[in-house]
This record gives structure tokens, sequence and C-alpha cells, in this order.
């Protein structure tokens, strides 16, 4: 009995050693950081979206990975400063990032699918 139960364990053990790597645990990190942000907005609460923005004025035209800050009763802002883009229209969209394009193409931004609509509901 003990040798069958040794077999399974290894069994098992060879199993759960296959089946790892095939997990991609930086989106699981991530996906639970992105419901740990929704929750919070849906309390009312101020969180940081993380994104990656190409702005004329905030970052010089050049594109940079930062944070935008949402909710909480407050102005969106980029990294402490002000956000106002205007009307944001969508322009590519893929499982990784949705990318927003500003009416006067001055402004680009890239977001994950599930952030989009809490930054688009913030700049209205």
């Amino acid at each position: 009995m003990a040798e069958l139960l040794a077999l399974v364990g290894r069994g098992l053990l060879v199993l759960v050693g296959h089946l790892a790597p095939l997990v991609d645990w930086f989106d699981v990190r991530e996906r639970r950081r992105r419901r740990t942000r929704a929750d919070a907005i849906a309390r009312g609460e101020r969180v940081e979206i993380p994104c990656v923005l190409k702005d004329a004025e905030l970052t010089g035209g050049a594109e940079q990975g930062g944070h935008l800050a949402v909710g909480g009763g407050k102005p969106v802002t980029w990294d402490g400063r002000e956000f106002d883009p205007g009307a944001l229209t969508m322009q590519a969209v893929d499982r990784q990032a949705i990318t927003f394009h500003s009416a006067n193409r001055r402004t680009e931004l890239r977001v994950h699918p599930d952030e989009a609509a809490p930054i688009l509901r913030a700049l209205e």
C-alpha cells in the first residue's frame, strides 16, 4: 500500500512539474492587480492605472510608461500632472492593449482592455 501511495504522490509531483511552466504567472499576477484596482474604483477610491502615453506636453512627444490616476472625485492626472486630452477615439485593439488617439492626434494612450472603461468614464 505504501508503495502505491508513493507512486501516486510521485506521479502527481511529476504532473505538477510539467504543468507549472505552462501557466503564465505574470498574467495571473497582473489579472489579480487589475481586479484589485477595479474593486477600488467601484468603492470610489482613487486608483493609479498603468498605461503608455505619448503626448506633446506631458512626455515631450515620446512614448513613456506611467500611471493615470482616476477616481476619488478628482481630475485625471498623469504622474501628478493634470491630463485632459479631450475626446479620445479607439485606433487599435488586441489582447494586451487598446490604443486611443485624441482628436488633434497629439495624444496617444495605450491601456489594458480591462482598464479602458474607468479611464474613459473619468475623462468624460
